[in-house]
């Protein structure tokens, strides 16, 4: 699916990974984690070609990115930014229709199959109740959970999902990880998350990416990567292995 072959990002006086290389395959869930400011949002960018010097190392079925279409490219990859710069001041459901924007087929805008396509994103994640709300009446975590249904929306094959937790309380936190543990299993999609909380990535993911400060990257099957060694080199911090039903979870041991 979607994949980068010796990428190489920096940053003014810094290299913030080298000659990296990892595909993102159907039916994996990733976990991409690291410190602050060690790159990963970089990283999410570049693969979903939002940087343009990386594009040349970025390849989507084989095909480099930067030779796919916008329309084409924003019907296979979907992206969940860590930040929205602007308001929108429809409804939430106006909101989660503008997911369907690659697939219109339409000069007049969007058919019922569209709307029956959002209205099922807003029920995933729990927001069909205040489908009728202003989308800036909506609070954090409400907000958070319709950029989820709109990405949801847009029905893309890859989804690079930049801190999708954040805001979220423990119940939808559980809830959309499910979420993305169902696409991948059952619809065969590629999901790659930034995700700090070490709670859950050993739970909901098969993969891991670690990026460190001094720009090298370790990539590999969840199992491998998530072991106490390497997330303290990672992190800095002494860890404590918490077993809970043949799965163990890393809390801070200090």
């Amino acid at each position: 699916m979607l994949g980068c072959c010796h990428l190489t990002l920096q940053v003014p006086g810094r290299i913030l990974c080298r000659d990296l290389s990892v595909r993102l395959e159907a039916g994996q869930v990733w976990a991409f984690l690291g410190s602050n400011g060690c790159g990963k949002t970089t990283l999410i960018h570049a693969l979903a070609g939002l940087d343009r010097a990386a594009g040349a190392a970025i390849e989507l079925d084989g095909e480099m990115l930067t030779n796919v279409s916008r329309a084409g490219r924003a019907r296979a990859v979907g992206v969940l930014l860590q930040h929205e710069e602007t308001d929108f001041w429809g409804s939430v459901f106006e909101y989660v229709l503008l997911g369907r924007y690659p697939h219109s087929k339409h000069w007049r805008g969007f058919d019922t199959g569209d709307e029956a396509k959002a209205a099922r994103a807003l029920e995933a994640v729990d927001l069909a109740s205040l489908a009728g709300r202003r989308h800036i009446t909506l609070s954090g975590g409400e907000r958070q959970r319709a950029r989820i249904a709109q990405l949801l929306a847009q029905e893309p094959r890859v989804l690079l999902l930049d801190e999708p937790l954040q805001h979220l309380d423990l119940k939808h936190q559980a809830q959309v990880l499910a979420l993305f543990q169902r696409l991948a299993r059952e619809e065969r999609r590629a999901v790659a998350m930034v995700l700090h909380d070490l709670l859950w990535p050993a739970r909901c993911c098969t993969h891991a990416l670690l990026m460190h400060h001094d720009g090298t990257v370790a990539v590999g099957a969840a199992a491998e990567m998530l072991t106490r060694e390497n997330l303290e080199r990672l992190y800095g911090v002494p860890l404590a292995v918490v077993s809970h039903g043949g799965v163990g979870y890393f809390v801070p041991h200090v």
